[in-house]
């Protein structure tokens, strides 16, 4: 079954966007199809979303189209389709062919609510989206920013050159972190890296174990956890474990350093070469 739905227009505003670049703008409302979904995917792009989990059955975002001109307002839409269990829902911009000349833009700001009992995707390239609250979620992260907490189960992210804040989840599982930052807290479960390449990864309050892949050159912080943290490779990179009331494992280490206090139990370091 599918279920394909374009973009409603009304007249409702949408607070807190009034500092931003806005020539021309359209108010615009989408209301969520969630029968049948067990997962909600936003493709955001280069826009901004902000969603809020709640119960009930009726959602919706709300927002507004910006841009600085009529023409360019008119290339952007957003629409929704289920397939299978997933409702796939995409923020898009017609890409404007030719050359493009001046100080041009064009993107869609909004918020809404999505159900709190669904896994809630966010797909984000150059944009920026907020989630607070949801039974699961991820979020897959270029150059934008995410904001994601509140999440009961587990919250899985991967993060290019971007920026994410991750705060208040049931256990977490970084795929892999390139060059940007990511900052997690009050992870009531455990938490996984798969991989560290040049970027910053930092977490306060893990109930669990931390398990980090491999660190490249970058950093790594890590406070107040409860179980053990293993670390299988560290390159040029640091690492730094304060208040850990398991054990400290490192498995190998090139030239970085790796700084630790306050460790109860047993502590496994390769020695400088």
């Amino acid at each position: 079954m599918k279920a394909i739905a374009t973009l409603l227009v009304c007249l409702l505003p949408v607070a807190g966007f009034a500092q931003e670049r806005c020539a021309h703008s359209q108010p615009q409302q989408l209301v969520l199809d969630t029968a049948g979904a067990k997962r909600v995917m936003f493709d955001i792009g280069p826009h901004r979303l902000r969603l809020q989990g709640s119960s009930g059955g009726d959602h919706r975002i709300a927002g507004r189209a910006c841009a600085s001109s009529e023409g360019d307002l008119a290339r952007m839409s957003v629409t929704q389709e289920l397939r299978g269990d997933t409702l796939h829902v995409k923020l898009q911009r017609e890409d404007r062919r030719g050359l493009s000349l001046g100080d041009r833009y064009a993107y869609l700001t909004l918020e809404g609510t999505v159900p709190e009992d669904v896994l809630v995707q966010l797909r984000v390239g150059s944009g920026d989206a907020w989630l607070d609250g949801a039974a699961s979620a991820s979020a897959d992260v270029g150059s934008g920013d995410v904001d994601v907490r509140g999440i009961r189960g587990l919250l899985t992210a991967k993060v290019g050159s971007g920026d994410a804040a991750l705060h208040d989840v049931g256990a977490l599982n970084v795929l892999s972190l390139g060059s940007g930052d990511i900052e997690a807290s009050q992870v009531r479960g455990d938490a996984e890296v798969g991989s560290i390449g040049s970027g910053d990864f930092s977490l306060r309050g893990a109930a669990g174990n931390v398990d980090i892949g491999s660190i490249g050159s970058g950093d790594a912080t890590l406070e107040d956890v409860t179980g053990n943290v293993v670390v299988g490779s560290i390159g040029s990179g640091d690492l730094d474990v304060r208040n850990v009331r398991g054990t400290l494992t490192v498995r190998s280490k090139g030239s970085g350093d790796v700084d630790h206090r306050d460790v109860a139990g047993a502590i496994d370091i390769p020695r400088k070469r």
